[in-house]
């Protein structure tokens, strides 16, 4: 069993849960429909890609079968990274995010369908407004779903002074800190060139599915604005933001640092923006990081190969304000 302290606990079966439950939408209000105007639809489901097959159609009992399946499928999709990422509060509630966009948006978008074939006698060309209905319902669900996740459990405070064998450097009184430096990501730039291909391929054949495109280009949009990043260690903490999207950032708070070292190659695991199990960061490849030992038990790291001043910064500035606080 893990020792590292369950700091995502506190929220968790409530994120779990609003995790699970949007989907249901996605079989609920179509069968709610079809059960309310079933006598008043036509004999076969024109909806979605059908609309424009209309000879491969299914009845409305093998459309809703299609949806159950789709259901699963979600579920699944939602609940399996969820437990993998059971320690990590932030990832949790980009799941209950993502779960709530997809169930509000699924069952907008059917919902429109079967409206619009309301005593229709076949298939119908769909209005322009019904995509900025699901555009607008999309972009209310993911609010919905960041202010129902709540926020997220803060990590535990550190107060005692890195260990005597760490890299340090004396800082007087009055001074202040400031550290600056930049890293490329060339693997970034590859993701971001195979998202980017496969959003243009899918808008070339004419894809129906928009919100499938419109993820395959922000995901190109995400990884490429990533590729290069700017770490900046300052009174406030040390931060990592997108060079080319400054509103992408994190900060890691000194409170939240026990230690940093200068590591002459990256450590085992994953580092990026986002979370993983082994923590978070930014590495382009083999050689020197700053690495932060975090009060959680991951770890943060960065490429750099001033690494060594870096770490020495971090350390002078822990060691002063923590005397400082104890004194």
């Amino acid at each position: 069993m893990s020792h590292f302290p369950d700091t995502a606990a506190p929220g968790r079966l409530r994120r779990l849960a609003l995790t699970v439950v949007p989907p249901l939408l996605l079989l609920i209000v179509p069968m709610a429909l079809v059960g309310v105007y079933g006598g008043r639809l036509p004999d076969r489901a024109y909806v979605e890609s059908w609309a424009t097959l209309p000879q491969y159609a299914p009845t409305w009992e093998g459309w809703l079968s299609g949806r159950r399946f789709s259901l699963v499928w979600f579920e699944v999709a939602l609940v399996v990274p969820f437990v993998y990422y059971w320690r990590l509060p932030q990832l949790q509630r980009a799941m209950v995010i993502f779960s709530f966009v997809v169930g509000v948006y699924m069952s907008v978008s059917a919902a429109l369908w079967l409206m619009l074939l309301v005593d229709a006698q076949g298939t119908l060309t769909r209005p322009a407004w019904h995509v900025a209905v699901e555009i607008a319902a999309a972009v209310a669900a993911a609010g919905l779903g960041y202010l129902a996740a709540g926020p997220t459990p803060s990590p535990p405070e550190v107060t005692a002074t890195p260990p005597p064998h760490t890299l340090t450097m004396a800082l007087g009184p009055s001074q202040r800190v400031l550290f600056v430096t930049s890293a490329w990501s060339g693997r970034r730039l590859l993701v971001a060139a195979a998202f980017g291909t496969a959003a243009v391929l899918s808008l070339s054949v004419g894809s129906h599915a928009w919100i499938g495109t419109l993820m395959l280009a922000l995901m190109a949009i995400f990884e490429a604005a990533q590729a290069r990043t700017r770490l900046q260690i300052d009174g406030s903490g040390i931060t990592v933001l997108a060079s080319w999207l400054p509103i992408l950032r994190r900060t890691v708070p000194y409170s939240s640092v026990r230690f940093a070292e200068a590591r002459s190659e990256p450590l085992p695991g994953r580092y990026r923006l986002g979370d993983s199990a082994s923590g978070w960061g930014m590495v382009s490849g083999k050689g020197p990081v700053l690495a932060l030992s975090l009060s959680d038990d991951r770890w943060f790291v960065y490429s750099t190969r001033e690494a060594e001043t870096a770490a020495a910064l971090v350390n002078g500035w822990l060691i002063r304000q923590r005397q400082g606080e104890t004194a």
